[in-house]
């Protein structure tokens, strides 16, 4: 396991701003109707090591399904910066493209398996 190192990340207009802390172990994909949809490529962090520094009111939420997982989307640019998780309420799913300087090269990827879920 590497260092934590911290990267900040933004929506596209920056009205919603946040930074984690990662050592990147993989990066997900996951085939559930929504991720396909939208096509994000994201990292697990525990809520401990994410933290939103401006935006909140920027913020709308979407459940669907089972209504546990909560999809955030910024309601200025429309993206999607993160996501709690659903098997894992007390992680966040966060959309890589979202993170300033970073390039996820040479990191694993790993297809989750969220269609199948019941």
């Amino acid at each position: 396991m590497h260092a934590l190192k911290t990267y900040p990340g933004s929506c596209h207009c920056g009205a919603v701003r946040f930074e984690i802390d990662t050592d990147f172990p993989e990066l997900t994909m996951c085939d559930c109707s929504i991720c396909r949809r939208k096509n994000a490529l994201m990292v697990k962090v525990h809520e401990g090591q994410f933290r939103l520094l401006a935006g909140e009111n920027n913020l709308t939420e979407y459940r669907f399904h089972t209504h546990t997982a909560r999809h955030y989307f910024c309601k200025v640019c429309g993206i999607y910066p993160f996501h709690r998780k659903r098997v894992t309420p007390d992680f966040y799913g966060i959309n890589v493209h979202c993170l300033e300087g970073f390039d996820p090269v040479d990191i694993p990827v790993r297809q989750a398996v969220g269609a199948a879920m019941p």
